[in-house]
């Protein structure tokens, strides 16, 4: 498990990362420094990271994009708007399905074929789905549980006919575990060193216990004896990058030790996620 903790030591982590999506910034909790050793190791991967998570980001919704422009030709029915979808479905490994609604929020058009049993059906009990219709601009959820099954992250973009007229919405579910468990098993490969994402909240998007992913910090009994964990969490919504220790149980054991990290900020439409390179001291 490699959750986090006590935000105790003052940091500054400057990073350049793909996009413009992301600021490096100053943060300063409190008055020691992080230590030297190791630092250019774990800011290394951090940084390879943080920017191949964004690229993949941008990757997917730059799909979206093209499929919305696509759809204002064909409509967001029929076998064209399906050619449309299986096109996004296979752009990425970590892709669930691509559906259409329209503007009263009904599914018009879904792939792949296991996705098909979403068409017809109204998503305005979901949040995203109300919010893509009344914004009408492109949107990236937080995780939660898709109608299809299981949880993931949808990226959504609006359709415009030709005449401008707003038509209805296409949206790409994924698995935010799936995109960054290769992308964080390459970085830190042969290294002491861990990755965990969460949402600025403190839920855990990726983590290489799998059974921490989906995780609420706040809400867990099992940090309720590690409260440098909750510190840190609250920290999150204001820190885009920081430096924390704290205990916790060591890997594959209830050993409680040390641990250091470090951690940076992917984000997309506004919808931020914090990236974190984890090690024991």
């Amino acid at each position: 498990m490699k959750t986090l903790s006590f935000l105790g030591l003052a940091i500054t982590v400057l990073l350049v990362l793909a996009a413009g999506c992301i600021h490096s910034e100053k943060f300063s909790a409190a008055k020691t420094p992080a230590p030297a050793t190791g630092n250019a190791e774990m800011t290394g991967a951090l940084a390879t990271v943080t920017a191949e998570i964004q690229e993949s980001l941008i990757g997917i919704d730059s799909r979206v994009s093209a499929a919305a422009t696509a759809l204002g030709k064909t409509g967001i029915s029929g076998p064209e708007a399906g050619v449309i979808l299986q096109r996004a479905a296979l752009s990425h490994p970590a892709v669930r399905d691509v559906i259409t609604y329209d503007t009263g929020g009904v599914v018009r058009a879904a792939e792949p074929g296991s996705a098909r049993d979403l068409v017809g059906r109204n998503l305005t009990d979901q949040e995203i789905v109300r919010k893509a219709l009344q914004e009408q601009r492109p949107l990236m959820s937080d995780l939660f549980s898709l109608t299809g099954g299981g949880d993931g992250v949808v990226i959504a973009h609006p359709v415009f006919a030709q005449d401008g007229t707003f038509i209805g919405v296409v949206s790409l579910a994924f698995s935010p575990h799936a995109l960054i468990a290769p992308i964080a098993g390459n970085a830190t490969s042969g290294s002491p060193s861990s990755v965990m994402v969460t949402e600025r909240g403190g839920r855990i998007l990726y983590d290489a216990d799998p059974a921490q992913v989906g995780k609420e910090t706040f809400n867990e009994t099992m940090f309720a004896d590690f409260p440098e964990i909750l510190d840190i969490a609250r920290t999150l919504p204001g820190n885009r990058t920081g430096y924390a220790t704290y205990s916790f149980s060591g890997s594959g054991s209830q050993k409680v030790v040390r641990k250091e990290t470090f951690w940076s900020t992917a984000s997309l439409h506004g919808t931020e996620w914090r990236v974190f390179v984890i090690r024991e001291i």
